[in-house]
């Protein structure tokens, strides 16, 4: 089958090594005239490593494996504690690295069989019932086109129309620095403020600083607008702070889509484009990386109601995530002492198996695509 990606982002190429390495004749079609990625680290959970080996990707030589989830209150005082290892010693690792080595390593892994081209933007799609043209492609007809351009994403728009995104209601400033000996994975909630840290490899740390604010408010001055918002968290969350010399490089408002979009049958639509969500439980890009696979496996019994089979495999698992997100970014910025110690103590109160049980509740359905993916394949 002759399949268009668009976007050369986690999700398209996951989409692209995917259906390379099942035989199709894939056109990778990315709009800057390199492969250039924006961010700066990212968790990738069991779920979305298990994916990545299935598709050749080895996470090991890019990241560092975490070995522990903390939540802590802003005073530092521990609310939860997830061992990854302890959950299901069979899930093997999480591994955090930076975007750019996780892009990387994507790029690494795409078939020799892949065409990629650079500097061509997708601004409308024409698509009927025998196939699919773009005008950055002039001449060429293809049997699927993938939108996989992000948040706001071209594909999407011209396939089913304008969506309005979501505020989530907080900005998130994002940056790499030196690490200060932090050794587990941290989110402090303080509020209307919470400050992220994850050790990555090399001695440096990733960083989240995460504010309620209206939409597309000022951004703070630094250094007293950032004290004045982040400085009441303390502990190792807090030492963030005290390592910037300037305002983190990234500052986005953390919007979203309301719920997932899919396409049609001859345009469909993966990772942000189809349901771009709050990073809150640290699994937007695996859902991404997990379509890229759940496409391949869709089309290999035909073409001919792959895109049910496609929606039908992914979107009760995706809409599931993206609901618990979006809930838990709202739980940790209550600003209601009342409601915040209420949170606390049921936080804490939570019995250590309990919370592995949800732990692998998420990560399961992932390593069941994998799965699949090794069986079908045989």
């Amino acid at each position: 089958m002759n399949v268009l990606v668009v976007g050369g982002g986690i999700g398209g190429l996951a989409a692209a090594i995917a259906l390379g390495r099942d035989g199709h004749r894939v056109t990778l079609l990315e709009r800057q005239p390199t492969f250039a990625p924006i961010g700066a680290g990212i968790i990738m959970a069991p779920n979305a490593a298990r994916v990545l080996g299935a598709l050749g990707v080895d996470l090991a030589p890019h990241g560092r494996e975490l070995t522990a989830l903390v939540v802590r209150r802003a005073d530092g005082r521990a609310l939860s504690r997830i061992e990854p290892r302890r959950a299901d010693p069979a899930f093997g690792p999480l591994w955090a690295l930076t975007r750019p080595a996780l892009h990387a390593a994507l790029v690494a892994a795409l078939p020799a069989s892949v065409e990629v081209v650079h500097g061509a933007a997708v601004d409308a799609v024409a698509a009927d019932a025998s196939g699919v043209e773009v005008a950055a492609l002039p001449g060429r007809r293809f049997d699927l086109a993938i939108g996989a351009d992000g948040l706001r994403s071209r594909v999407r728009e011209a396939t089913v129309g304008a969506t309005v995104l979501r505020y989530s209601g907080v900005t998130c400033w994002r940056g790499v620095m030196p690490n200060p000996g932090i050794t587990d994975a941290i989110e402090a909630w303080g509020g209307a403020a919470r400050i992220g840290v994850v050790p990555l490899r090399d001695d440096q740390l990733y960083y989240f600083l995460v504010l309620t604010a209206p939409p597309r408010a000022p951004a703070l001055a630094w250094p007293d607008g950032f004290a004045a918002a982040f400085g009441h968290i303390g502990g190792d969350a807090g030492r963030v702070l005290e390592g910037l010399t300037a305002a983190p490089p990234l500052h986005h408002d953390l919007d979203e889509l309301d719920r997932p979009v899919w396409g049609g049958d001859r345009v469909w639509l993966i990772g942000d484009a189809a349901h771009a969500m709050t990073p809150n439980q640290g699994q937007g890009a695996a859902m991404a990386i997990e379509d890229g696979l759940a496409i391949a496996l869709a089309l290999r019994p035909g073409l001919d109601g792959a895109h049910a089979r496609y929606v039908a495999a992914r979107h009760a698992r995706v809409r599931k995530v993206q609901l618990d997100s979006r809930r838990l970014g709202a739980v940790a910025h209550w600003r209601n002492p009342l409601a915040r110690a209420a949170r606390d103590a049921l936080v804490r109160l939570v019995p250590d198996a309990l919370a592995r049980a949800q732990y692998r509740q998420l990560i399961r359905p992932g390593l069941a695509l994998a799965a699949a993916a090794a069986v079908t394949a045989r």
